[in-house]
């Protein structure tokens, strides 16, 4: 799962990619879980993790995808934590050159002609 951290010495986010190894255990009918153990496997800008997803999301997204879709997307297909996806979407806005009118509804910028 990707998580947001903020630089303490320059500001800048900046997106880590966490495993989490965990335990579990029955107990009298209810699972208990705890964390035990966990890695960053990767850490990257949010542009960096934007076109990382553009390649991914190629298939995926189309004129008129509603921002929940696209955030359930990146949390299905990246592991972005919901809080994110905001801030994420407002990146590959910019990436693949879309608008958001309604602020629900993205769509494809149309080069107009001359």
């Amino acid at each position: 799962m990707y998580v947001k951290t903020k630089c303490p010495i320059c500001g800048e986010n900046s997106y880590h990619n966490l495993r989490l190894h965990r335990r579990s255990l029955f107990l009298g009918g209810s699972k208990v879980s705890w964390i035990i153990d966990a890695d960053v496997t990767d850490s990257c800008t949010p542009e960096e993790l934007a076109k990382s997803a553009l390649c991914v999301l190629a298939d995926h997204v189309y004129n008129g995808i509603s921002t929940n879709e696209l955030c359930k997307i990146l949390k299905e297909k990246f592991g972005v934590l919901e809080q994110y996806c905001c801030d994420l979407i407002q990146q590959l806005k910019i990436e693949m050159d879309m608008y958001c009118p309604d602020r629900q509804h993205l769509y494809y910028v149309e080069a107009r002609s001359p």
